[in-house]
Parts: structure tokens; sequence; C-alpha cells
């Protein structure tokens, strides 16, 4: 049996008192897992500044990767379900599918007092032991009265919750009025939260925008603040390939290794955004798609990464932004630098291919002193997979490798 804890809310945004009373109840309660739940319709509360379930998702997932907490998770069980949610609804399935797991409701001091105009309240205490938050203003004793009464009340388990954080006295509320404010970054929210709600312009914030490319530090920083942990390193396993590879290629080029290693940072800049969006986001900007593409989402961050490295990142390199919108399907005729990106978007040491046609191992090797066939491995893998997973192959990668196929043929004779 596990001890599940469930904390539900809409963090709009989410913030450190939030992290804050994930781990008071994981240590005063003993609890094996903390779920953040982001509700899509929160009964009790108007959506006038409620931004899309996508980037409240986004937000909680990166307030959960700076607790460096294998054990505070997310659920998107709300969000798919969609339309208002019921606590008690939620409990009930989530008892259903784990009937085995202790459940316990982490809520607020503030909700608890008008607990009584909840749907169903009486469920809600049969399927999970309340953990019990205080407001702002709250003492613990009052807390604990609180608790007993509603017990009496509705039956069930209500517990109290200490917190001692500098920012228990945070909300979402004050944080939101500080950003209409004015306030550039409100007390209690992390540092990745706040610069994704900047990179968004979110809550009334100016939109977070460069005229030329920010310094390595400061690049690093926007990436971590919206790709995750994991896609985070490997655009920087393509980076380090890329630049490794523009020294070798360089011909003599001063900045030749620095505009591969931008692009490879910049590669994947779009990769976050949910399928959906980035098909939205394409058509809002007048990025042409094709059928191919728009059946096979994966294909469009390549194009829309491109459009925001010019417009939110301030590239005007006409060759990196190819380099960047060619890196998942390639073309004939490419330039060296669109050539090290698409291939080291592949190579990076991150990846682990097992299976490949052409070892990733031999092409590594072989990319150090022949481009061409390293591409032309690449392509011909990509091509692979691709057919032996059932998945379309987009014209582009066809056209790239019977273009370099033939060369290289030519190169022979």
């Amino acid at each position: 049996m596990s001890r599940i804890g469930i904390f539900g809310g809409s963090f709009n945004p989410p913030h450190k008192a939030h992290r804050a009373i994930v781990r008071a109840v994981k240590e005063q309660y003993d609890l094996d897992t903390v779920y953040f739940l982001p509700s899509a319709k929160p009964p009790h509360k108007s959506n006038d500044e409620m931004v899309s379930d996508d980037h409240r998702f986004r937000m909680v997932r990166f307030l959960i990767d700076s607790m460096d907490d294998d054990d505070v998770k997310i659920s998107d069980f709300e969000l798919k379900k969609g339309g208002i949610s019921y606590t008690h609804e939620t409990l009930e399935s989530w008892k259903n599918n784990y009937p085995g797991d202790e459940l316990f409701f982490i809520m607020g001091g503030d909700s608890l007092e008008t607990f009584d105009t909840w749907r169903e309240p009486e469920k809600i205490t049969k399927y999970a032991t309340l953990l019990v938050v205080p407001r702002m203003g709250m003492s613990d004793s009052e807390l604990e009265k609180l608790c007993k009464n509603r017990s009496k009340q509705f039956g069930g388990s209500f517990l109290p919750v200490k917190i001692k954080s500098k920012y228990s006295l945070i909300s979402s509320t004050v944080i939101r009025k500080k950003f209409a404010d004015g306030i550039d970054m409100p007390e209690g929210i992390s540092r990745r939260v706040w610069r994704y709600i900047r990179l968004h312009g979110l809550y009334g914030c100016e939109l977070l925008k460069y005229s030329k490319p920010p310094d390595h530090k400061e690049l690093r920083w926007c990436l971590k603040s919206t790709l995750r942990p994991k896609r985070l390193k490997h655009t920087i396993g393509v980076a380090e390939t890329a630049q490794m590879l523009g020294n070798l290629y360089s011909n003599g080029e001063a900045t030749f290794a620095w505009r591969a290693e931008l692009a490879g940072m910049l590669h994947d800049c779009a990769k976050y955004y949910s399928d959906n969006e980035q098909i939205a986001l394409c058509d809002e900007y007048g990025i042409e798609l094709t059928k191919t593409e728009r059946e096979n989402p994966s294909l469009i961050h390549a194009k829309l990464g491109a459009y925001l490295a010019r417009e939110r990142y301030g590239v005007n390199d006409e060759e990196i932004l190819s380099a960047i919108r060619l890196h998942t399907v390639g073309k004939p005729d490419m330039t060296t630098l669109e050539k090290i990106i698409y291939i080291s978007d592949y190579i990076e040491p991150g990846r682990d291919i097992p299976t490949a046609l052409h070892p990733l191992k031999v092409i590594r090797e072989k990319v150090r002193h022949d481009l061409d066939g390293a591409l032309i491995d690449v392509v011909e893998n990509t091509i692979e997979y691709l057919g032996n997973s059932g998945r379309v192959i987009d014209e582009g990668s066809l056209d790239t490798w019977k273009y370099y196929s033939q060369k290289k043929g030519q190169d022979y004779d």
C-alpha cells in the first residue's frame, strides 16, 4: 500500500509556497508520493485570469523539476477530463484505479472554511484523508480547531499541516496582481517559472524578446525555462557536437563554430509545445505546413523553431535559421552548416540507438573526415526507422537521401 498525496488547484501560476507545502506534507505525514493535480476549470474560481491548461501544466512541471525529488509528480487527469473539476469525482476515480493506495487530499484552510459548499463533501472524506494547510493569518490553534469541527461535521479525518516557509504567505492571486502592477519578478516565483511567464507574455507581462542572440548563459536559462531536463540535455549535446564539427569544417571562418553552436542550441527551441499548439502557432504566424507535416506534427517543431529563433531570440543569420528549419528532414544540396546541425541532432553523445542500420559509433568516427558519408548514414537510419515503425516517411528525407546517394556515387566514378 502506498500513501499518496494529491495536491489539486489551478496553479495559476505555481509558486514556491506550493513547493513548500508539498515538502511539508511529505515529511509530516510520511507520504510516498505527492501528485500535483492541475484543474481544468476550478468550480470556485473565476476563469478571467486563467492561462491555458498547457501553460499551467508546463509551469508546474518546471516547479517540480526545481525540487529534484522523484517522488513528486504531476497528473493530467483533470486536464484530460476537461470541464469543471469536482474533487469527489477525481478521488473516486483514483480510488477505483488504485484501490490499494491510501489517499491524502491537500487543501487550504480557506477551502476548509467553505467545505460545506463543495459538491458531495461526505464522499471526499470517504475516499481520502484531508491534509489542511493554514490560510494567510490563520494560527496553528485556529487550524486545529477548524479541522476538529469539520471532522465532527463530515466524518473522516482532517489533519493540520504546519508550514514554516518564508513563502507561506505567497498566493497565486497576489503574484498575478504584482505582475499586473508592473513588478518584474514577484517574490515567490521560481526563476524557471518566471522566465517562462516572460517568454510567453502571461499575466500581462511584457513579452520577452531579444533584438540579438542572448549570451550563452542567458540563452541556456531561457531553454531551461521551456525545455524539460532530458530535452535540454539533448540540446546541449547537439550544440557541443555542432561546435566540434564547426571547428573541423570551418574552412578558416572565425565565427563558424560559434554559429554552429548557436544553431544547435536553438534547433529544438519549439519542441516543448504540444502538437495542437504547434499547428495553431504555425497557422497564426503564417508558417506553411504540408499535409504530411499536419499528419505528423513531430516534424513541425523545426519550422516553428526557426521562426522563434528569429522572432524571440533575435537570430537574423539566414543560414542558422535554415539549419534549424532543416534539421529533421534535410534537403538536397545543403550547406556545411545545415549538414552539421542535421547530423549533430542524430549523433550527439546522449543518443543510443542499438538497432540502427549504421551504428552511431561508426557515424561519429566517419563524420570527422566524411561529412556527406555521415549524412547518408543518418538519412538511411532515419528512413529505416520510420519504415519499420509504420510511420510516414517525409518526401524531404527521401529527396535528401536520393541526392546525396547519387552524389556519393558520382564521386566514386
